[in-house]
């Protein structure tokens, strides 16, 4: 068993060295999102790297040196929640907390070189170990606290990111912060179960901690990441299709109905919502759903979803052939132009054109 464990977390170090290098050359690198982003992968895995390397023996540190290793992990969750506030465009209405995490991480640091000069070649030191687990009591709690102002962010303050949430619905950070409350809950436990072995601490009660949270921590930092450049992309592609030079020209009115069905959809690119269905085109008109079918087929040959797929795709068809897009992804542009899904807009744009999104882009460029 502890050969597995060992394995798990070299494997977590190695794949967060690859994680930070591709990251960093991506055209993204230099924003703040992503710095914090690499800033939370990287203290992660220094934090890992030297607790592997102190419980299987592989540097000769003394009793001073594996009580007091470096405390790295007191900088983890404050660099996922530095994130978080970039990753929202919230970083100027919500508090940061990379000074004071940063203080709190020199504190540490410092009273490790006090501490050193009066007990470091005590071979069993009760007053270091103690002060080892209060310190990771104190780290615990300012970790916990950063963690509920992330749920509080989320769940109370909606209106700090109203316009990210239109381009994404956050689940994954959601989905995070369930797992989150489970990794934290098992590091309090392991602090709990430990509260009377000072000088020798059940080390096993802390693989589950370390093991949930190089798996979780590794795919936060994969959705954060490749979540982030679709974001980005979504914004810049949102402005440019809201400009009047991609612009869609209506079919020709030739009925009352047709024309009131199609005005509506064309009116500020309706067809570009997500959520626009056969029932929201009924509600809004008043018109039924039956009588809107027969009428788009009438005069569109279509039904009025795939009326409406039509005009999404013609400004896929539009972004995909544009030459300042060709390095955006699929997703983005599929997003953007009205569908929920990557499978969706693949299925439809097939379905019109006969070819896929990736093919029709990299024969018209």
């Amino acid at each position: 068993m502890e050969e597995f464990f060992k394995t798990i977390m070299f494997l977590g170090v190695i794949i967060g060295l690859v994680f930070i290098l591709i990251t960093n050359l991506s055209p993204n690198r230099k924003d703040k999102s992503i710095l914090y982003l690499n800033l939370f992968v990287l203290f992660f895995i220094l934090n890992n790297l030297q607790i592997t390397l102190a419980d299987y023996h592989y540097l000769p540190l003394n009793f001073f040196q594996r009580k007091l290793l470096i405390p790295f992990y007191v900088l983890i969750i404050p660099c996922f929640y530095t994130f978080v506030t970039y990753y929202l465009k919230a970083e100027k209405k919500i508090q940061s907390f990379v000074v004071i995490s940063s203080v709190l991480f020199l504190i540490e640091v410092v009273i490790r070189i006090v501490l050193a000069f009066l007990f470091y070649d005590d071979r069993s030191n009760f007053f270091v170990a103690k002060y080892a687990q209060i310190e990771e009591i104190i780290n615990v709690c300012f970790t916990l606290f950063l963690y509920f102002k992330v749920v509080y962010i989320f769940f109370n303050q909606s209106k700090l990111y109203e316009n990210i949430s239109s381009f994404d619905n956050m689940n994954w950070i959601k989905k995070f912060l369930l797992f989150g409350f489970i990794i934290l809950l098992l590091w309090v436990f392991a602090i709990v179960f430990n509260i009377k072995e000072v000088l020798s601490p059940n080390i096993p009660v802390y693989y589950p901690l370390r093991l949930s949270s190089s798996f979780i921590i590794f795919w936060i930092a994969y959705y954060g990441f490749f979540k982030y450049k679709l974001l980005t992309e979504r914004i810049v592609l949102r402005r440019e299709i809201e400009k009047s030079k991609i612009h869609l020209s209506p079919n020709s009115k030739t009925d009352d109905n047709f024309s009131k069905i199609e005005q509506y959809i064309m009116e500020e690119k309706k067809y570009l919502n997500p959520l626009l269905s056969v029932e929201t085109v009924s509600m809004e008109l008043n018109i039924s759903a039956r009588a809107l079918s027969n009428i788009t087929k009438t005069y569109s040959s279509m039904n009025l979803l795939d009326y409406i797929n039509h005009f999404r795709v013609e400004e896929a068809k539009l972004i995909l052939i544009h030459p300042e897009y060709s390095n955006y992804t699929i997703s983005s542009i599929g997003f953007e132009c009205g569908f929920n899904s990557k499978a969706t807009f693949y299925r439809v744009f097939s379905k019109f054109t006969s070819t896929t999104p990736t093919e029709f882009r990299s024969k018209n460029n």
